[in-house]
């Protein structure tokens, strides 16, 4: 049985988010050829040898998000795979968020989750979580209501269902 979610502690030092930090600014974007890249690639691909098993063969736009949300921002209940489009070769399959702040940065701001039953839970909010999903889960994170939450997001895409 695959579960819809699996998540890492990957113990990311404050000095390795400071580093990452230093090239972008809000709603960058990371190239996936970068050493943040080979990282996030590792998480994606032991959590698909131990869970997804989807034929995956690189991240949406070859580049991962620099995600930062102010007080008062979040997102409304979502789901990051897009309808399937006869011409498109490729479909997001596997969603991921790697939780860059400290759980003391802010407040608010929980990534949140339905499962197959409707039953919500919380993704964890330590430093260094890697949370990797199916694209089809229901998503959303609450707005952060002091402070800045920054992650890095992305998609894993390989060739359509059909």
């Amino acid at each position: 049985m695959a579960f819809q979610t699996i998540w890492y502690g990957s113990l990311l030092p404050e000095e390795v988010v400071k580093l990452i930090e230093k090239n972008v600014t809000e709603d960058s974007t990371i190239p996936t050829d970068s050493w943040v890249g080979g990282m996030v690639w590792h998480y994606i691909l032991r959590a698909n040898r131990e869970n997804f098993c989807y034929n995956l063969s690189g991240l949406d736009g070859n580049s991962i998000k620099y995600k930062v949300y102010n007080e008062g921002e979040g997102q409304t209940w979502h789901v990051d795979a897009k309808p399937l489009d006869d011409d498109k070769e490729e479909v997001r399959k596997i969603s991921f968020t790697v939780q860059l702040s400290d759980v003391e940065d802010y407040e608010g701001g929980n990534v949140q989750f339905l499962d197959e039953v409707g039953k919500m839970y919380n993704l964890p909010r330590e430093r260094g979580t890697v949370a990797l999903f199916d694209s089809a889960t229901r998503h959303r994170v609450n707005k952060v209501t002091k402070g800045t939450r920054k992650s890095l997001v992305g998609w894993a895409v390989g060739k359509s269902w059909v």
